[in-house]
């Protein structure tokens, strides 16, 4: 009963969110790629400061998104840690 606790409310939580986490984590690593490739070229092709701003909030807001998923993804994988090395050395 105390494994299938830990499995249930422990490991599965914590693998989902892995899995979750992580696949958001790829699609804002994807979404800062475009970012950066805009801020570049409003770099190499424009003088206007506000356009320059602009280009470079946005690829903050992406950068602070992939932080964001992948400390869930870590934080996920620590509780499924946490779960899994609960059942390894639990007494049968």
């Amino acid at each position: 009963m105390r494994k299938f606790l830990l499995i249930i409310l422990v490991l599965m939580p914590g693998v989902a969110g892995v899995c979750i986490f992580g696949h958001y984590a790829l699609q804002d690593w994807a979404g800062l790629q475009l970012a950066y490739q805009e801020y570049k070229r409003v770099i190499d092709s424009s003088t206007d400061m506000s356009t320059l701003f602009v280009a470079q909030s946005q690829q903050n807001i992406q950068r602070i998104n992939l932080f964001a998923d992948g400390t869930w993804t870590l934080l996920s994988a620590i509780f499924a840690a946490i779960g899994l090395h609960g059942i390894c050395v639990m007494r049968s």
